[in-house]
Order: C-alpha cells, then sequence, then structure tokens
C-alpha cells in the first residue's frame, strides 16, 4: 500500500514537469461532451449514477476504485485524487487496443522503488457515465499495479467531494 501511494505521489510530480513540456495545459485536451446514440449507451460502464453525480464506494481495501470505458473497453480504475492525469497499466493499454512500444518506454517517473518506464499516448475516447472525453492524454507505465483516474479527468467531470464512506463526483 505505501509502494503504491510513494508511486502515486511520483507519478503525479513527473506528470505536473510532463504536462509543461507538452505546452502548459497539461497532457489532456478538449471538452467533455455527452455520449450519444445507443451504442454509447450500450458500452456504458458499471456503476452508481446518482441524481448528484457519480457515486463511488469505499472498497474493503479503503480505496476508491470506478469502472470506465477506454476507446469502448471497460477498464477498472483506482480513483487518485492526488494523481495529475491518466495513468494506464500496460495490460489496460492492450485490452483498449492503444498502439504502443514498450521497447520504447523512457523513464517518466521516480518512485520509491525506483525509476518508472513508460510512454504518453492520446485514449480516443473516455466514457464515465453520460460524460464521454475525447482525445484523453495518458500515459502507461511499465509495473503500475492498476490504471489510475486522476485530476485531469477528475476536475473536467465536475465537483469531486467525499460523504462519509463515499466518494460523488457531481458531474457538470
Amino acid at each position: 500500500m505505501k509502494g503504491l501511494v510513494a508511486f502515486a505521489v511520483a507519478l503525479v510530480v513527473i506528470l505536473l514537469v510532463v504536462g509543461e513540456r507538452m505546452g502548459g495545459g497539461g497532457p489532456l485536451s478538449g471538452s467533455p461532451a455527452p455520449a450519444q446514440g445507443t451504442a454509447a449507451a450500450a458500452s456504458r460502464p458499471a456503476g452508481r449514477f446518482a441524481s448528484e453525480g457519480i457515486a463511488i464506494a469505499r472498497g474493503s481495501d479503503g480505496q476508491f476504485h470506478f469502472e470506465a470505458a477506454v476507446n469502448g473497453t471497460a477498464t477498472r480504475f483506482l480513483v487518485d485524487t492526488g494523481a495529475d492525469t491518466v495513468a494506464l497499466t500496460t495490460a489496460d493499454a492492450e485490452a483498449a487496443g492503444i498502439a504502443f512500444n514498450p521497447n520504447g518506454f523512457i523513464p517518466i517517473i521516480q518512485t520509491a522503488s525506483g525509476q518508472g518506464w513508460g510512454t504518453m499516448v492520446t485514449l480516443d475516447r473516455l466514457q464515465m457515465g453520460d460524460v464521454e472525453l475525447r482525445n484523453v492524454g495518458a500515459v502507461i507505465v511499465r509495473d503500475l499495479p492498476v490504471s489510475l483516474l486522476g485530476q485531469s479527468v477528475l476536475g473536467r467531470m465536475g465537483r469531486v467531494e467525499m460523504q462519509g464512506d463515499r466518494m460523488v463526483i457531481e458531474t457538470r
């Protein structure tokens, strides 16, 4: 657990630097748009979408996990309010059909356990409930234990609030 927290903190620091190198706007571009059509509704990820927004119950591990669709593929994320951006495991990136060269990974983060290697990519679509983001900047990180959903997406979704043992993301 401490290793995952240290990894997430290090990822945030490095991604802030990466965001500046990408033009100061961070690794995420575009605006959220409502999902359209029946294909989008059929691919909607599981989750509780209450009138107040997206409600996520705290898991038995004390964390908040959420399923979203990356390029139409269900992907389990750890909601990490301390992470700057979306970070995918190599397995989740492959499942979503994202082309990347693992031999082209570069050192992009420093963790408590050493150097983290990865690559920057763009997700065609990231869908959470009725909200669909397009052209989402992300990183794929070697040996990342779980994909992370960070502030670059959470901030665009709306307000994030803790209500006891649940996290509520009020969508705009």
